[in-house]
């Protein structure tokens, strides 16, 4: 059979590999000490192409009737050797598909991702499923270093303690016979059996009061030196990080005070400032009030005003407020957001001064941002260009509340201190997000300060679920799509300022949804899992929301629970069948479509009031 040989070496990955492997012409190495350091790796997919070729139709035939097998876990005893592994057959391939679940290389349980493996897959197949989904890789030469261990297990030794290197799809069964079988994949880096936990030592930090019951975090993120050789690809992947001493952000973390900010930006004309009321309690929720987010005409009750400001009068507010906190009076207090580059997603390049930033005024302040380390960014980044960069000014003690951001997010911390509760997204049905079509769309419902477990019991099952860390200044954290954070700005001496930077990626495509396109141009990949299940229940929400109107789409959600229609209205009816489709062809089962759209439904529209229709329910 003919065979593509990768351009790189399969041990270093250097270019222009000179020398093919002399039995299965597969892979290409630099030399006989690479083919040397590789050969336990590549072992178990080296067969001779003869030898390929004859196992090629027995195993396409296993694969095309395992196809019509359901995945059930197997047992121990049916992975225990290949002898008595109905799931793998003499070519080393699944003889039926299966999911499994994959963590990145973390050194911690956290960003799991669930993987679909079709019957018939070898384990360079099982390698590159996991490359796509886990580790963001696309061009398979660079797939073949991807290593995949067995998850480490606690208190064990030898054997018993786990992270052993996987090199069949044997090791692979065998691995998953475990009652908490998964799989962590790396980019080629060893395993890390522990999280690297570098804490922020600020004694004033240690008593600092959290907005939020401490037993929802049962973990820490994981923290990453920036010359680690896998930041890039924990970079692509779905868990949230904390970058080290990069340099990033040049001098601004010695020099962005607000006494220095006030002399060089307070020629920009004015900046967007949320105002939050003393019953607000320093709480900064978001709401875009636009004529297009609200169409339902809900009751919005604003705990906060957006307003504009030049930098010093903000800085005197804010100043203000601090001196009345600490002599515990209620005020008002101020949190300074605003974009100072930006480039539509349709534009090429990097992103453009907003306004006359850096041109006629705040000159000095674009020069630090220049300073920044834009081409180590970039190429962290996987070649992508940042397309809105925002600055954040607040005062200790303020928080915002938890909500997720569709963008791919840089949060560079560059004053000050500040502690962020992260949740997987999966964990959205615990959180009840305000609906699409809510002025609050993206944030949770939920008051953590308070929470109402009568209103929204499922919040009860996040304890222990969340994941903790404490930003200084240099610091980067990597927000990923679609999880959740909840961020408060802790004690900063000496005057409790607080600046933070952050660098938004473009959105992924679909998170909007567009139903103008037709169903057929969608590719959610199955199974839906985390973010992508994020977003494929804001497309239904946005389907209903355009085949019905905004108004419809809790009565639908509940008929399509129900599993029957009863609107008068051909509108709505045609509604419902649309999404019955739309629902249908990602989740066939119909225990699978109620569970989703249970998700969508429950706790979310209740006790909303609308000015149009029948409103929540």
């Amino acid at each position: 059979m003919d065979v593509t040989l990768p351009p790189t070496c399969f041990q270093c990955g250097a270019d222009e590999a000179e020398f093919a492997c002399s039995r299965c012409r597969k892979v290409r190495f630099c030399g006989p000490a690479c083919q040397r350091g590789a050969w336990q790796r590549h072992q178990p997919d080296c067969r001779a192409p003869a030898a390929l070729a004859a196992t090629s139709s027995a195993s396409a035939s296993a694969a095309e009737s395992a196809q019509q097998v359901s995945w059930a876990p197997p047992k121990v005893s049916a992975v225990a050797s290949s002898a008595a592994a109905p799931w793998v057959d003499g070519s080393d391939r699944l003889q039926q598909a299966l999911q499994v679940t994959v963590y990145p290389n973390v050194g911690a349980r956290h960003g799991e991702v669930q993987v679909h493996l079709d019957a018939g897959t070898d384990f360079q197949g099982v390698r590159e499923a996991i490359a796509t989904a886990v580790l963001g890789m696309q061009a398979l030469e660079s797939v073949a270093a991807v290593r995949l261990f067995g998850l480490p297990r606690a208190g064990g030794s030898g054997p018993e303690a786990g992270g052993r290197e996987l090199r069949s799809v044997e090791d692979l069964l065998r691995e998953l016979s475990h009652t908490d079988g998964g799989l962590v994949a790396s980019a080629g880096a060893p395993l890390r059996r522990r999280a690297s936990q570098q804490p922020v030592d600020v004694p004033a930090l240690a008593g600092a009061p959290r907005r939020y019951d401490a037993t929802l975090a049962g973990g820490e993120v994981l923290r990453v030196d920036w010359t680690d050789p896998e930041l890039p690809a924990l970079l692509r992947c779905p868990v949230p990080i904390v970058v080290s001493g990069s340099g990033m952000l040049g001098g601004a973390p010695s020099l962005w005070n607000f006494e220095y900010l006030e002399r060089h930006i307070s020629d920009v004309d004015n900046f967007f400032v949320l105002r939050s009321p003393a019953t607000s309690r320093g709480r900064f929720a978001y709401y875009d009030m636009g004529p297009q987010k609200n169409p339902c005409g809900y009751q919005v009750t604003r705990t906060n005003e957006r307003v504009e400001m030049r930098f010093p009068a903000f800085r005197k507010e804010a100043s203000k407020a601090r001196q009345k906190k600490r002599a515990g009076k209620q005020v008002d207090s101020v949190y300074l957001q605003s974009a100072l580059l930006h480039r539509d997603e349709q534009e090429e390049g990097p992103p453009r001064p907003v306004g006359s930033f850096g041109i006629s005024c705040a000159v000095q302040v674009a020069k630090d941002i220049q300073k920044f380390r834009w081409d180590w960014l970039r190429e962290q980044m996987s070649g992508r260009h940042v397309q809105t960069c925002q600055l954040f000014c607040g005062q200790e003690g303020d928080f915002s509340p938890c909500h997720y951001d569709p963008q791919d997010n840089l949060f560079g911390q560059v004053r000050g201190y500040k502690r962020v509760l992260l949740f997987h997204p999966r964990h959205l049905a615990s959180l009840y997000p305000w609906p699409v079509n809510h002025p609050q769309d993206r944030q949770s419902r939920v008051d953590f300060d308070a929470p109402d477990l009568k209103t929204f019991p499922k919040f009860a099952d996040l304890q222990g679920q969340g994941l903790e860390v404490v930003l200084g200044p240099g610091d980067v954290l990597h927000l990923p799509p679609g999880w959740w954070h909840h961020i408060e700005m802790l004690p900063s001496e000496p005057h409790g300022e607080v600046v933070s930077i952050n660098f938004w990626y473009p959105a992924p495509k679909w998170f909007y949804g567009d139903p103008n396109l037709g169903e057929s141009s969608l590719a959610w990949d199955r199974p839906l899992f985390g973010v992508k299940r994020v977003l494929f229940e804001r497309c239904v929400e946005e389907l209903l929301s355009q085949l019905a109107g905004p108004d419809k789409v809790p009565s639908i959600l509940r008929q399509l629970l129900n599993g029957n229609m009863s609107a008068a209205d051909d509108r709505s009816r045609q509604a419902f069948a649309a999404v019955k489709t739309f629902v249908g062809t990602v989740f066939p089962d119909a225990a699978d479509q109620k569970e989703l759209i249970s998700e969508i439904l429950d706790g979310r529209f209740a006790g909303l009031v609308s000015s149009v229709g029948s409103g929540g329910g």
